[in-house]
C-alpha cells in the first residue's frame, strides 16, 4: 500500500509539473505570436512607406523631365525662328 501510494504521489507531482511547464508554453507562445504580429503590422507599414516614397520620388523626377523637355522644346523652338528669319532675309536680299 505505501509503494501504492508513493507512485501516486510521484506521479501527481509529474502531472502538476507536466501542467505547469504546458502553461509556461502557453503563455510563452502566445508572447510570441503578439510579438509576431506587432513586428508583422510594423513591417507592412515600413514597406506602405517606402512605396510611397518611391513614387512621390517618379512624380517628381517625371515633373522635372517634363519641365527640361519645355525649356527644351522652347530653346529649340527660338532657334529655329531665328534660323527661318536670318534665311528669309538671305532670301529678300538675293
Amino acid at each position: 500500500m505505501e509503494t501504492l501510494s508513493f507512485i501516486l504521489g510521484i506521479a501527481f507531482v509529474v502531472v502538476i509539473a507536466t501542467a505547469i511547464v504546458a502553461v509556461y508554453a502557453v503563455v510563452k507562445v502566445s508572447k510570441v505570436s503578439k510579438q509576431l504580429e506587432q513586428t508583422q503590422q510594423t513591417l507592412y507599414r515600413d514597406i506602405d512607406l517606402i512605396n510611397r516614397n518611391i513614387n512621390d520620388g517618379d512624380q517628381t523626377l517625371y515633373r522635372h523631365i517634363n519641365d527640361v523637355e519645355k525649356i527644351v522644346y522652347s530653346h529649340v523652338d527660338s532657334r529655329f525662328d531665328k534660323l527661318v528669319t536670318n534665311l528669309q532675309k538671305q532670301k529678300a536680299l538675293i
